[in-house]
């Protein structure tokens, strides 16, 4: 890591596409970064198929701007992700991108290989299996969308390099880190460290606040960000936003000496918005184990039905990691003394019949 990294900030109110590709410009010269005739693979969030209205994934216009002004840069151009539980094809289809990447030509990569990535890392797991391998690449360039997370506060750009694990091999580390955020901040550090993309490109100009990362509120923020660093990118956004929000995977990243000075250079940011955050409590008190369990179990807030929503579809009980669904009739049910307050099944629900 650089001793001063840069983090660019500017302001773009309506996916205007000159605007954006003389932001990349601008931005990619002031971090001296040359993306020339590379084999470039981009990252964006495409947690699952919305209209890009909803705010859920990286818009197509943000990616639209971006893979033009790489194309005129002779870069070979390839996009992929790894949705929570829908086909990357379904999720492109729905979300309006299947035609722009067809007629640019773009090759897209769905992350379903078993490739198995080692790291000596902070988390106490030395292994993880990956749907795509980031090493194949010249360069890659993770595009993450700003959006509250249940679980982690934000998603932004060191949890976007998460979609890199495999499918339904995610909910095996949710499993594994259960009711402990620090952990399972750790082991995003860690994916992220892996994937260790060039440059991180933040489309925050429609964002999700409140109860994201998949059934947030729209909210128009007008925000576009770009760093070398995910790291430091997370912590300005996240402390431009929500001040004095101390969240689990940027606190990990600094206390382990990840998280280093940086500078800002203000590129047109516009005034800060209303940014509601999740409803979920911080559950990371200073007490000892024991207590801090009992604790735990009475004021995390829990996953729940809202009466007459839910379709009875199962993609909550497909995609909890602890197996604490079932579906009973025309309902989904939760088993409380199973679950591990991961939200999967609240992030994942394409009617938003879970509320938190």
């Amino acid at each position: 890591m650089n001793l001063l990294e840069k983090v660019i900030v500017g302001g773009n109110s309506s996916y205007d596409m000159d605007g954006l590709k003389s932001f990349f410009e601008r931005a990619l010269r002031e971090i001296d970064l040359k993306i020339t005739r590379g084999n470039v693979l981009i990252k964006p969030n495409l947690l699952k198929g919305k209209p890009p209205e909803r705010a859920v994934t990286t818009h197509p216009a943000f990616l639209r701007a971006l893979i033009e002004f790489l194309k005129d840069h002779s870069c070979l151009v390839s996009l992929g992700d790894s949705p929570g539980y829908e086909s990357l094809d379904r999720v492109l289809k729905t979300g309006g991108y299947l035609k722009m990447l067809k007629q640019l030509g773009i090759n897209v990569v769905p992350f379903t290989g078993k490739i198995k990535k080692k790291v000596q890392g902070i988390s106490p797991y030395r292994e993880f299996l990956f749907g795509e391998d980031p090493d194949r690449y010249d360069i890659v360039v993770n595009v993450p969308k700003l959006k509250t997370h249940v679980m982690t506060g934000t998603t932004l750009g060191v949890k976007n390099t998460y979609g890199f694990v495999r499918g339904f091999e995610k909910g095996r580390w949710h499993l594994k880190a259960g009711k402990d955020r620090n952990l399972f901040a750790s082991i995003i550090v860690d994916v992220h460290r892996i994937v260790s993309p060039a440059v991180t490109i933040l489309d925050g100009i429609l964002g999700m606040c409140g109860d994201g990362p998949g059934s947030g509120d729209p909210v128009r923020c007008g925000i576009v960000a770009l760093s070398r660093s995910a790291f430091a990118l997370d912590d300005f956004v996240e402390g431009y936003l929500c001040p004095g929000a101390d969240l689990p995977v940027t606190a990990c990243a600094r206390r382990h000496g990840l998280l280093g000075p940086y500078e800002v250079i203000d590129m047109g940011l516009p005034p800060s918005v209303a940014f509601p955050m999740p409803g979920t409590s911080d559950t990371d008190w200073n007490l000892p184990a024991p207590v801090k369990r009992i604790l735990r179990n009475i004021f995390l807030k829990k996953p729940g039905i809202i009466p007459g929503v839910c379709q009875a579809c199962g993609v909550c009980a497909k995609v909890c990691p602890a197996g604490a669904i079932d579906i009973q009739g025309d309902v989904a049910c939760f088993d409380y003394t199973a679950c591990i307050r991961c939200y999967c099944c609240h992030e994942m629900c394409p009617h938003n019949a879970i509320k938190i």
